[in-house]
């Protein structure tokens, strides 16, 4: 341990937390549930330095807290993926929500209100290619950061997460992309004019559907971002904490929930409830 730096931040790991800027501003998040959690760290200081990630093999669930040794979902012991509505199968596929539904109930009618009853955007963006996608509206534009976008269009608002969810459904069944390829994601940046001619495609889509929730025009503005990426990587390895509990390098950059290292790239938000101990120079 010592040639290693120094320990800057330790705690439960959640999907980093993201700012909008040029460049986006990343910090790492602790998930702690029950305690005092840590401190947001910021990681723009360490671009370009070396880091070096601990998992102490210690893994919490990041809704109630509890040890287990391995994660559902985002993080989410058993016992939670199967009873809170944060792990229901709606939230990753709206289009089979199942509220009202007498043989098959809402897990919890107070979430189901404040979260998926909330008027809902439809999108597009471009992130290993240009795809379609779905966000409550107080989540842009975190949600296209997250996902590594370079660049993003809000094209509709609808009243619900299962209204938008069946619209989002139906482009995909049409041959609208509705999924990020990580690791092309992860080679570059495409051009953002690869964008527009695709949202005027999913445009006119909504338009001979008559879809009522279309924004006009003069609201569909297209968003650019730029991610702290010094170098991207000649062959995007993966970095598993579950087979490899340390992992270290250089810090080349960040894009989606991505660390990029010189020798591999990490997605935290995969290795959600997992404490570690982050180093750094």
């Amino acid at each position: 341990m010592a040639n290693l730096p120094p320990v800057v931040w330790s705690g439960v790991l959640r999907k980093m937390r993201v700012a909008d800027g040029d460049p986006v501003a990343y910090s790492l998040a602790d998930a702690t549930v029950g305690g005092e959690p840590a401190p947001d760290h910021a990681l723009a200081p360490h671009l370009g330095g070396p880091v070096h990630l601990r998992f102490t093999g210690e893994i919490r669930c990041t809704l109630c807290g509890r040890a287990m040794k391995k994660t559902f979902g985002d993080g989410y012991c058993f016992p939670c993926s199967q009873s809170r509505p944060e792990a229901d199968m709606c939230i990753v596929r709206p289009e089979l929500c199942h509220h009202g539904h007498a043989d098959h109930p809402c897990r919890d009618e107070s979430f189901a209100q404040a979260q998926c009853f909330q008027p809902h955007v439809l999108y597009v963006s471009l992130t290993s290619g240009a795809k379609v996608g779905i966000t409550r509206r107080p989540n842009v534009p975190s949600r296209w950061i997250d996902q590594g976008a370079v660049a993003a269009m809000p094209l509709a608002v609808l009243p619900d997460r299962r209204a938008v969810g069946l619209v989002e459904k139906r482009l995909s069944d049409e041959g609208f992309a509705d999924r990020t390829h990580w690791s092309r994601m992860l080679k570059g940046d495409p051009p953002a004019e690869e964008l527009a001619p695709f949202a005027a495609q999913v445009v006119a889509r909504l338009e001979a559907w008559g879809e009522r929730g279309l924004l006009p025009a003069a609201d569909r503005q297209l968003r650019q971002f730029r991610y702290p990426v010094r170098a991207w990587p000649d062959k995007v390895a993966s970095f598993n904490l579950d087979k490899t509990p340390e992992v270290q390098g250089q810090l080349d950059g960040i894009k989606g929930q991505y660390l990029l290292l010189d020798g591999g790239v990490i997605n935290l938000r995969k290795f959600s409830g997992y404490r570690v101990e982050f180093r750094a120079g």
